[in-house]
């Protein structure tokens, strides 16, 4: 088994990595407060999904 699965057994979510205090100044750092950081991957989340419908329409698999 995997260690890390051994200190918790589920994924934690994003909600929960970003109330963790040691992200607090791991984001400041990095020039994101949770809510902006938040913003960015559900962005990011989007741009993906949105390159994979096109990459889907270019390809398509039969």
């Amino acid at each position: 088994m995997d260690g890390r699965l051994a200190c918790r057994p589920y994924e934690p979510s994003l909600d929960e990595l970003l109330s963790d205090e040691m992200m607090t100044p791991v984001l400041r750092r990095a020039g994101f407060d949770p809510q902006s950081f938040k913003d960015m991957m559900a962005e990011t989340a989007r741009r993906v999904d949105a390159r994979e419908r096109r990459s889907e329409r270019k390809n398509p698999i039969f």
